[in-house]
């Protein structure tokens, strides 16, 4: 299928290890990129699973799956919820922040892999 993929500064490849990694640095809280760019990134990640037939997909990149679309439902629906539509006009993305706890749950889901 042809994807309409973000554009995001993270040039990773969509792996299981690559998002584990990327939590992990949200959850220590080193500022390599914003979250906004790590939710177009999950965004991708779901895309790239997508192409591959879900029969395919290893027990690993099923889990990695289902905590990407999580993550990036979890930040359209931060949006909607807690931001007019006029301000989501004007918002700098970048500078929205998802709760820390929601972070650590999603790479704690991981790490029980």
């Amino acid at each position: 299928m042809n994807w309409n993929w973000n554009e995001t500064a993270i040039n990773l490849p969509y792996t299981f290890d690559n998002l584990k990694e990327l939590l992990n640095n949200i959850c220590n809280k080193k500022k390599f990129f914003s979250q906004y760019e790590f939710a177009k990134w999950c965004d991708n990640l779901i895309m790239a699973f997508d192409d591959d037939e879900a029969d395919d997909l290893s027990e690993s990149d099923e889990l990695a799956f289902c905590v990407a679309r999580d993550i990036e439902c979890q930040w359209d629906l931060y949006l909607i919820n807690t931001y007019s539509d006029k301000k989501l006009r004007t918002l700098d993305l970048s500078q929205v922040s998802l709760p820390q706890e929601w972070f650590l749950r999603w790479f704690e889901e991981l790490n029980s892999f």
